[in-house]
């Protein structure tokens, strides 16, 4: 059961990372793919023995949904 839901995660962020880069690539021919959401999230803290900062940013575009959804169907027909 585990395997399955790694594998299903794993899938749809291949699609997502795919889906885009097409996005990406095919924004110059299509203006409506080069449309993207931003979300940017910046957690940090000092404990005063651990220090630490991380930087997260997510792009989000059509593609980028359209490959995720494309990555969950490759999934299901993969078995």
């Amino acid at each position: 059961m585990r395997g399955r839901v790694w594998r299903t995660i794993g899938f749809l962020f291949v699609g997502a990372v795919i889906g885009t880069l097409a996005g990406q690539l095919l924004a110059h021919q299509f203006p409506v793919f080069g449309r993207e959401t931003s979300v940017r999230w910046n957690p940090s803290a000092d404990l005063g023995v651990v220090k630490f900062s991380l930087d997260l940013f997510l792009r989000v575009n059509w593609l980028t949904l359209a490959g995720a959804v494309a990555g969950y169907f490759v999934q299901r027909k993969w078995k």
